[in-house]
This record gives C-alpha cells, sequence and structure tokens, in this order.
C-alpha cells in the first residue's frame, strides 16, 4: 500500500473517532433542569401531614331592609269580610233615573237558581217585578243586568229597587235595597253605589255551626239602614220561629254586636239564622242575610 493511501486512511478514522466524542444522547430536560423537575414532582406528591382546614371568611354586609308601607284599613275590620251575597253595580243609593232602569249587579241565586227583583212605588205599590233564575259557581255571584220599566203618577217619587233569594223551604235567604228617585221625564243621574262590603255578616256562630244546651251566642257587625230594631231570628225548615232577639243599632254606622239566642229543640234541627229589618216608608225588609245553623237540645 502506498504512503498515500494510508494518510488518508488516518484521516479518515481521525475525523470519525472525533465525531463520535462529541456527540452527546440528547434529553429532553435543558442543564440543570432535572433537579428541578424531581423537586416538582415531589411537591406535587401527597404531604403525609394533612393541612389545617382554616376557611378566612369575609363578613358581608348586611342587607337593608325597608319595611313596606302599613295598609290603613277601616276601623270597621271591613277588608276582612267576604263579598256580599247581593252587590247592585248600579243605579247607586238616590240615583235619579227614568224609565227604563238599567240595574247591573251580582247575585248569588237562591234555592234553584232563583232570583226575584221588585221596583216599590213610596205609597208601597208594585211598579214592577221580574222572577228569573240563574245558576254559578262564582264565589261573586252571577252577574245580573237588567231593563226595568216602570211609570209614576207624580213627576217624581222616591222608589225602593230590592234583589232577594229563597232557599229550598222558602225561608228568605238575602235581601238588598236601594232607594231611587224615579223620574216621568228628564235624564240619569246616578250615583256610585259601595257595595263592596256586606251590610251584615256573622263572625259567630259559623256556617252549619253545631249548638247545644238551649242558647245561641251571636258575635257579628251590621251597618243598620235607619233607626227601625234589627231582629234577629232562628227559622227552621217549616218556617217556625225558634227564637228570637232585637238590637237597637244607630242608623249608618257600622257596629259590632254580641247577643244570645235561647231556643228549644227536642231534636237536631236545621235553623236559618237570620237578622234583617224593616224599611222606613216602605212596606217589608229593606234588608236580609241569614246562614244555616245546626241545633241541639
Amino acid at each position: 500500500m502506498s504512503l498515500q493511501k494510508l494518510s488518508i486512511i488516518f484521516i479518515l478514522f481521525f475525523l470519525t473517532s472525533c465525531s463520535s466524542a462529541d456527540t452527546r444522547a440528547s434529553t429532553p430536560f435543558p442543564d440543570g433542569y432535572v433537579p428541578t423537575a424531581v423537586a416538582l414532582t415531589k411537591a406535587a406528591l401527597p404531604s403525609t401531614t394533612p393541612l389545617p382546614l382554616t376557611a378566612t371568611i369575609t363578613p358581608t354586609s348586611t342587607a337593608s331592609v325597608t319595611p313596606s308601607p302599613t295598609a290603613t284599613f277601616p276601623p270597621t275590620s271591613a277588608p276582612s269580610l267576604p263579598l256580599p251575597a247581593i252587590r247592585i253595580l248600579a243605579p247607586g243609593e238616590m240615583s235619579k233615573v227614568v224609565s227604563p232602569i238599567v240595574l247591573k249587579s251580582y247575585v248569588r241565586p237562591g234555592a234553584d237558581g232563583e232570583i226575584k227583583v221588585e221596583l216599590l212605588g213610596e205609597d208601597g205599590r208594585l211598579l214592577a217585578r221580574d222572577l228569573f233564575y240563574r245558576n254559578t259557581v262564582l264565589v261573586e255571584g252571577a252577574y245580573i243586568k237588567l231593563e226595568i220599566p216602570f211609570e209614576t203618577r207624580a213627576a217624581a217619587e222616591v222608589g225602593r229597587l230590592e234583589i232577594s233569594t229563597q232557599d229550598e223551604f222558602g225561608r228568605p235567604k238575602e235581601t238588598f235595597s236601594t232607594r231611587l228617585l224615579l223620574l216621568s221625564v228628564g235624564k240619569n243621574d246616578l250615583n256610585k253605589n259601595s257595595t263592596q262590603y256586606p251590610r251584615a255578616v256573622f263572625f259567630y256562630p259559623d256556617i252549619e255551626e253545631e249548638i247545644y244546651g238551649g242558647t245561641l251566642p251571636v258575635m257579628g257587625e251590621m251597618q243598620a239602614y235607619n233607626d227601625n230594631i234589627v231582629v234577629l231570628e232562628l227559622i227552621d225548615e217549616e218556617g217556625k220561629t225558634l227564637g228570637l232577639r232585637t238590637l237597637n243599632l244607630p242608623a249608618g254606622e257600622r257596629e259590632r254586636f254580641e247577643t244570645s239566642i235561647e231556643y228549644e229543640v227536642e231534636e237536631q234541627v236545621s235553623a236559618r239564622l237570620t237578622i234583617r229589618q224593616a224599611d222606613e216608608g216602605f212596606e217589608g225588609r229593606v234588608f236580609l242575610h241569614s246562614q244555616i245553623v245546626i241545633l241541639n237540645p
């Protein structure tokens, strides 16, 4: 082998050895990172010493509550009272009306849905009567709109418009009236009617309350039409009076009353407790309200 060839082989061997010496295995971590990675891994492992569960609570601001306005009710406790069984929406008390009167009202019908409407003149004569039947499940009653024609004997006279109902035994259940000025000529001048609350209500007894011992305590409230006596009466299914009590209440003012009615029965009786008042200047009742009570000896 020539000297020249040996020189070339030696140079190639030398270069290969240098390249192998400078080539090192690659690592995914930079220099100095391995100790750091180990420390981080150790920190990530669960500690054998549990950390204290201390929570820092930052108190929130207390909400400022503004009290709502206090409702102001009449001293009669009327807002807690139920709706009347009969409400005349129009015409209002002492409205001036010409024929025909347009009656608008809500009525809880009597037995079989019966409702009676009458118009009386100031001398007691019957000017108009309408008997009809309506059924409803609404607590406010059936809405009634009715035209009532009439004739007067003078240019004007006071009349009484009355709505009434009866139960299945023919006993009076409810009566409500309003006075009107009946005109032969002219035009209507209607007043507003305030019948949102019942004219009379019983606080005790409740409907179909069972009573024992011959004495029925009665507590209630009424706004009397006039100065005539107010009559409390117990009536059985045959129309017989089982007990009676009279009250003197001031006209036009809501008054609470507490009284009692003595009764005598030999067996259990379903009686109708009524409160009523007679009219002034007209025949008959101007108002009546009732409910059922159960009387025992």
